[in-house]
This record gives structure tokens, C-alpha cells and sequence, in this order.
């Protein structure tokens, strides 16, 4: 990273979250930043050539609080959204200025809704410029691999961006991006780092005890695993393990021998089109509680449905949806007996 980069990084101490169709809004805020000498990010000093996961991580790292300008674009905004999810999943404040009036609390994003926001902007920024002065005050200086940045540490924020960037490589390999494919590389980045930001919060709370050594590994059985490769990299990235099998007859015998905290299966197979569901069935003939979740090319209401009805936990095709499908089916699972 060139010396500009990280001047601008260490001077960063507030990150405005808004729609660039809301312009006006952005530098109002900025304003009133600028008449309190507080430093605040500026899009136009983003290197196009840098990466991206590093200056997100360092934007983070340095920010004593976010703003997000919340309008109509902004909330329909998938670039906003993921940029709150990071700061959320990083535990770092985030000042709603409700600028636009019509809004009301259940159109915010998940995230924010229920929390306070302003219409005034001296507070907004006074609040602000509060929270630059108490983190001035901790002292966090300089981070490494091992600081943390509340409760996570910088080497796993760095797995979870790694994450995304699979995240992303598995949609547009799929040809179901987890963004329209027509956004830029940034915008597909930063929506996936919030997808994988929920599915590390979800992910937290299985056990990682020595007994559960289990419950992070993953069965998926798919006769083509290459075809899965990143996949599987994003849940890697979130601490689990997997075991491959390439048929129905080599899934079911590994299950007599190992348990598993999920079973995620393709559908066509070389031995019948539908084999997604005869694998369910032969599992479901002695196991009624381990997830399982059939990941196939079609994303139909019907084929969810059937799955549903089946005994399956899931069925989609969008690899985004999976990863938050598993983790929160295992962050709630209650594993009985089989």
C-alpha cells in the first residue's frame, strides 16, 4: 500500500454510509464534520488499484464510528448494506441521520432498526466527533494480526473478507451472482462481506468444544466437487471442515461410520436425476435431526417446497443463501439423539 493510502487511512476517523444519488446529503454531513475538524473518509481518495479487502479492513481498523445517511436509495442500497453489516459485525458505532423524513424505523435496514436516529445534524456530528475523541482517548494505536477490533481479531477479519471474495467467485461461477452482475466489482465485494459477516456472527455460536469437533464438519456429496470449490472456501473461512463424497452409496456409508454437523447434496447424479432426494430419504430413514440441504440448479418456489415437505432444511441455488442457510441452521441446531 502506497504512503498516500495510509495517510488517508490514518487520519480516517468517521465513514459516511450513503447512495451517491444522495450527494447533497453526504456533503452536509461532511460540512458540519469539517466545522468540528473531524476527519472523515472521502470516497474520492479510494485507490482503484488497491485491494479492496485491505482497505476496507484498514477503513474499520480506524474508524471510531460510521454514519449512515439513511434515505430511500440508501436503504435499497446493496453497497450501504453491506458497509453497516462490517461495521456492525466489527462492533463499531453506527449514528443514524435520518434524512429523509418519510422513512419510519421498519424501512431501515435490519440492522439499524430499533436503534436511535437524528434529524439534526449538529448532533449527529457532535456525537461524532465524541466518539473520535473517546477512541483518541483508549489509545488502540497501531493493529496487528493478533489486536482485536472489539471481538474479532484482525486475522479473522481478514478470513472473513477472504470469504467474500470466494463469496463472489461462487455466484458469478454459477452464474447467480450474489449482486446484479452488471455492478461493479466493489459493490458485488461489499454485499458479499456482509453475507459472510452474518454467517460468521451465526457461526460463532456453535460449540467449539473438543466433543464438538463434529458439529463444524460438513458432508457434501456432489459427483462433480470441483464444481463447488469456493464454496466450499467461504465456509472454511467461517472455521468448518468437509468431507467429500461423489455418490449416494458413498455418502450413506460414510455416515455410518462419522456424524456430521450438516449434509449438503447436488440433485442430479450419474445414478438418477433425482438423487438429491433419495440420499434425503435414506437419511431421514434413521436421522430426523441432522440439517441437511440440497444446493442444485434450480431455485423454484415447488422445488423448495418439496425439499421442505422431504425433510430437507433447504434448497437453493445461490451459494450467498447457502452459507446463511447452514450457519444459522447450526447456530440454533439442538443436536439430540439420531
Amino acid at each position: 500500500m502506497d504512503s498516500s493510502l495510509n495517510e488517508m487511512q490514518d487520519e480516517m476517523s468517521v465513514f459516511i454510509s450513503y447512495s451517491f444519488d444522495d450527494q447533497p446529503d453526504f456533503d452536509n454531513v461532511a460540512d458540519w464534520l469539517d466545522n468540528l475538524g473531524v476527519p472523515y473518509w472521502k470516497p474520492s481518495e479510494i485507490k482503484s488499484g488497491e485491494s479492496l479487502r485491505e482497505q476496507l479492513r484498514q477503513a474499520i481498523g480506524s474508524c471510531a464510528v460510521c454514519i449512515f445517511v439513511a434515505t430511500r436509495n440508501s436503504v435499497a442500497s446493496s453497497w450501504c448494506n453491506a458497509e453497516l453489516g462490517a461495521f456492525w459485525g466489527a462492533g463499531i458505532p453506527i449514528i443514524t441521520y435520518h434524512a429523509d423524513h418519510s422513512l419510519v424505523q421498519g424501512d431501515l435496514p435490519p440492522i439499524v432498526q430499533g436503534d436511535v436516529w437524528d434529524r439534526n445534524l449538529a448532533h449527529i456530528a457532535a456525537r461524532a466527533a465524541e466518539l473520535v475523541k473517546e477512541k483518541e482517548r483508549s489509545g488502540t494505536g497501531a493493529i496487528s494480526p493478533s489486536d482485536k477490533i472489539t471481538s474479532i481479531t484482525v486475522a479473522q477479519l481478514e478470513k472473513i473478507f477472504a470469504g467474500a471474495v470466494s463469496l463472489v467467485r461462487a455466484g458469478e461461477e454459477r452464474g447467480s451472482p450474489v449482486v446484479d452482475q452488471a455492478a461493479g466489482a466493489e459493490d458485488r465485494a461489499l454485499d458479499a462481506a456482509g453475507h459472510v459477516l452474518r454467517a460468521a456472527d451465526a457461526a460463532s455460536h456453535i460449540g467449539r468444544e473438543p466433543g464438538d469437533v463434529w458439529r463444524r464438519r460438513i458432508l457434501w456429496v456432489d459427483d462433480r466437487p470441483d464444481n463447488n470449490i469456493y464454496e466450499r472456501q467461504v465456509f472454511e473461512s467461517l472455521g468448518f471442515t468437509f468431507e467429500l463424497a461423489l455418490s449416494t452409496d458413498e455418502a450413506l456409508e460414510r455416515l455410518k461410520d462419522s456424524r456430521y454437523g450438516a449434509i449438503i447434496s447436488d440433485m442430479g447424479r450419474p445414478e438418477g436425476t433425482r438423487e438429491g432426494y433419495r440420499l434425503l430419504e435414506a437419511v431421514r430413514a434413521s436421522d430426523r435431526v441432522t440439517p441437511f440441504f440440497i444446493y442444485a440448479s434450480s431455485n423454484k418456489p415447488e422445488h423448495k417446497r418439496e425439499a421442505a415437505e422431504r425433510g430437507a432444511q433447504g434448497s437453493t441455488n445461490g451459494a450467498s443463501e447457502l452459507v446463511e442457510l447452514v450457519t444459522q441452521a447450526l447456530s440454533s441446531h439442538d443436536a439430540g439423539p439420531l
